[in-house]
């Protein structure tokens, strides 16, 4: 092999050994939005009073898991009445229950998270804290009691019906909000 042969074999290596080497960069952002979800899994709680001791001492009904919450961070969930009275749908009916005589509390049903506080509180027109939690928490259930009073059978008076029981209501509303 003659020399030239030799350096022109050398170079065609050489080029082809040769490569480019790019860098480039891309910033990556995970971004995490706020989700609140809170669903209410029965539409109706019925507070019978059906004997002398309901009339009494009160009626307590225990719905579990009646709330179901998703957040993705620390939240509130309060509770409140659409009005200040129960009011009865027929329009003969003129009397009214107060609805600061239903209590409402909250306990969870399942696997507990740290440093939540649980409330107990009168219904009323205002928001009050019924569940407050440091923390997210995913589709969490909570049990809901519904306490109405009885004390000095302060409802014996409100019934009206000679052969079905006098209905007296309000919607009660509960609310999700981040920490």
């Amino acid at each position: 092999m003659t020399s030239l042969y030799k350096y022109l074999l050398f170079a065609f290596i050489a080029m082809n050994s040769i490569s480019t080497y790019a860098q480039s960069e891309v910033t990556l952002n995970i971004k995490l939005h706020p989700i609140q979800t809170l669903v209410v899994n029965q539409a109706k709680v019925d507070i019978n009073y059906t004997t002398k001791e309901d009339y009494q001492n009160g009626v307590t009904i225990e719905e579990p898991e009646h709330i179901t919450v998703y957040s993705t961070g620390g939240f509130t969930v309060q509770v409140k009445a659409s009005s200040a009275n129960l009011v009865s749908a027929d329009p003969t009916v003129t009397e009214t229950i107060s609805s600061g005589d239903i209590q409402i509390s909250a306990t969870e049903s399942t696997t507990t998270i740290p440093g939540i506080t649980l409330n107990a509180v009168a219904l009323d027109t205002t928001g009050k804290d019924l569940i407050v939690s440091p923390s997210g928490c995913v589709d969490k259930s909570f049990n809901i009691a519904y306490a109405a009073k009885g004390d000095l059978n302060q409802y014996v008076n409100k019934y009206f019906n000679a052969n079905e029981p006098t209905i007296y209501s309000t919607d009660v509303i509960y609310e999700i909000v981040a920490r």
